[in-house]
């Protein structure tokens, strides 16, 4: 079975903003579906994994920011190559909040989910919801083909990119002793050492260094 021919079903690509204990969550999706015009509904199918999924079912409510053709392909690698449990990926792209829930600056068009019924699917959970608001934003929304055909190689470029530099940015970052100069290489990042903790050469204690 080829299953690039599902490529050729045409929708979209979208980013889904939720907030799970407190904090932002979102990931980026294709399963995404208006089931409805009158009332307006839609179908989202979220891979029952993620951390998003989670946070859905928290709070019963989420944005979808449909994205444009002229999306920065980093956009679609940040919310859709790396897990929210380790990073917080809003904090790394524009945008601002409506109602509590994270969107994009910029996207073609916002909706405002809210969860009226779901269903375990074997991979996935598929959510039904009301549309309890919606607005217009800028540019045509990309289609799933065109990522694929035009956008997935630059996103994984970017995301690429982004690993490295933070990976050279946590290289160059140190703690030092500013009484001896001992360099601090634990494995545990310095910033959750206990308050009492001291240098193991003179015993200076974890006020004393900084980060350079």
């Amino acid at each position: 079975m080829d299953l690039k021919a599902l490529y050729k079903i045409s929708y979209g690509l979208y980013v889904v903003g939720s907030r799970l204990d407190g904090k932002d969550a979102g990931c980026a999706v294709d399963a995404f579906i208006q089931s409805t015009s009158s009332p307006p509904t839609v179908i989202l199918c979220s891979i029952q994994a993620n951390q998003t999924n989670k946070a859905i079912k928290q709070t019963g409510e989420f944005t979808v920011s449909i994205l444009p053709t002229d999306v920065d392909p980093f956009v679609i690698a940040n919310f859709g190559y790396q897990s929210g449990r380790s990073t917080d990926k809003w904090a790394n792209v524009a945008h601002k909040r409506v109602n509590d829930l994270p969107v994009l600056e910029k996207a073609a068009a916002f909706l405002r989910c809210k969860v009226t019924d779901y269903k375990e699917l074997s991979t996935h959970t598929a959510f039904f919801c009301d549309v309890v608001d919606a607005w217009q934003g800028e540019g045509e929304p990309l289609i799933y083909g065109d990522y694929q055909k035009n956008m997935k190689t630059p996103a994984q470029e970017a995301f690429k990119k982004f690993t490295e530099g933070q990976a050279s940015s946590a290289q160059q970052e140190k703690w030092i002793c500013t009484v001896c100069g001992y360099v601090y290489d634990g494995e545990i990042p310095f910033e959750d050492l206990p308050d009492d903790w001291r240098c193991p050469l003179c015993a200076a204690p974890k006020s004393a260094f900084k980060k350079q």
